[in-house]
């Protein structure tokens, strides 16, 4: 009988190879602590952190290169190291000390950009949504699309990938919201309603018209209602996409100035009604695509006695046990990583994996998974 070690390493490679055939990759990461005196699970966590960061860089990352002129006219290039891998699991090779070193070796298993994007949703605000109606368009069609926009706000809270916040009382985003400059932010705070700056929006305009299309003896007239939406970052201020779609709706049809008889036209003189359902199952279908495999990103709340309270949480899709990597604004490559302790429905309490660096309020933090 085979020993039922080699059985398990047999099965392991069979799933990981499997794994791998729909997009995951297999990378190894090595993390180093210093230990301090005798505290030695201290300075475990640190070289996991370590681990974990190795990893990760491994899977993806990004050099970001400037040239800077000093006060004497030198030249100076400067380079820092954007880390953006993510894996689904990992687990520990060795662990143990090395002198009075304490070492972590893991092997993780990575998720490619071919991966399902599934297990996650990102924050999406509703800001300013503009509608603009033509002249000719009677009331009961002005009627219908801003009706129909509150019901496509529920239509969109449906998404599989977004969690979408109606802050339709908000403008559209002209930047970056991570310092929070928005005039709205008073009432944002009293209504507990501001915008997510880890988050991303959409904004943009419904327009309204007729549109006529005569041939040799007929006249067609439709009701057309056109949509532009812009989806921004919130955290940077790019656009991540643009969503244009439109409905046509059938209004009057005439041959040599007499109405068909087969026609469309609901009453002589009278505007149909419109739906705009569709036009917002489209939206919805957009947003489920442009955001899928967007990483699940979060804001440090607040930060007391070690626990450190996240902008994300159960409905996010964030567990207890998930990593999170924290890059530092206003340093050079420094990094945490954090371990989930506790979630509620939309915040999440974590715990640093090593002693230093500290982790201020708005750092950015990003789901390892």
């Amino acid at each position: 009988m085979r020993p039922l070690a080699y059985i398990f390493a047999a099965a392991m490679f069979a799933a990981t190879f499997a794994q791998a055939q729909a997009g995951y990759r297999v990378v190894q990461g090595e993390g180093r602590a210093t230990i301090g005196g005798k505290d030695v699970a201290s300075a475990r966590k640190a070289a996991l952190a370590d681990a974990l960061h190795d990893a990760a860089g491994k899977l993806q990352s990004h050099v970001r290169g400037a040239s800077l002129v000093d006060m004497q006219g030198s030249i100076k290039e400067e380079s820092t190291i954007l880390v953006e891998g993510r894996f689904s699991r990992y687990h520990v090779l060795f662990e143990g000390r090395e002198g009075g070193t304490f070492v972590v070796r893991i092997e993780a298993i990575g998720v490619s950009e071919d991966e399902a994007c599934a297990g996650k949703r990102v924050d999406l605000d509703m800001r300013a949504v503009r509608i603009r109606v033509a002249p000719g368009i009677q009331g009961h069609v002005q009627r219908n699309v801003t009706e129909g926009l509150s019901r496509g706000m529920a239509m969109l809270a449906d998404g599989n990938a977004f969690r979408v916040a109606d802050q339709r009382w908000l403008p559209a985003l002209a930047g970056s919201e991570r310092s929070h400059y928005s005039q709205y932010d008073y009432m944002g705070q009293m209504t507990n309603t501001l915008p997510s700056p880890a988050g991303y929006s959409v904004s943009g305009e419904i327009i309204v018209e007729m549109a006529r299309r005569d041939g040799f003896v007929t006249n067609v007239t439709d009701v057309v209602v056109r949509l532009a939406f812009t989806v921004k970052d919130n955290y940077t201020g790019a656009r991540v996409n643009q969503i244009r779609r439109e409905l046509v709706v059938a209004d009057r049809r005439t041959i040599m100035g007499i109405e068909n008889l087969v026609g469309l036209t609901p009453s002589r003189g009278s505007q149909p009604q419109v739906d705009t359902a569709p036009l917002f199952e489209q939206v919805r279908e957009d947003l489920e695509e442009a955001l899928a495999c967007k990483p699940l990103r979060a804001m440090v709340l607040d930060e007391m006695e070690g626990k450190i309270s996240l902008s994300v949480g159960l409905e996010h899709g964030v567990e207890v046990g998930d990593y999170f990597l924290v890059t530092l604004p206003n340093t050079k490559n420094e990094w945490q990583v954090i371990r989930i302790e506790d979630a509620t429905p939309s915040r999440s309490i974590a715990r640093a994996m090593k002693a230093k660096p500290g982790i201020p309020v708005n750092a950015l933090a990003t789901l390892m998974r």
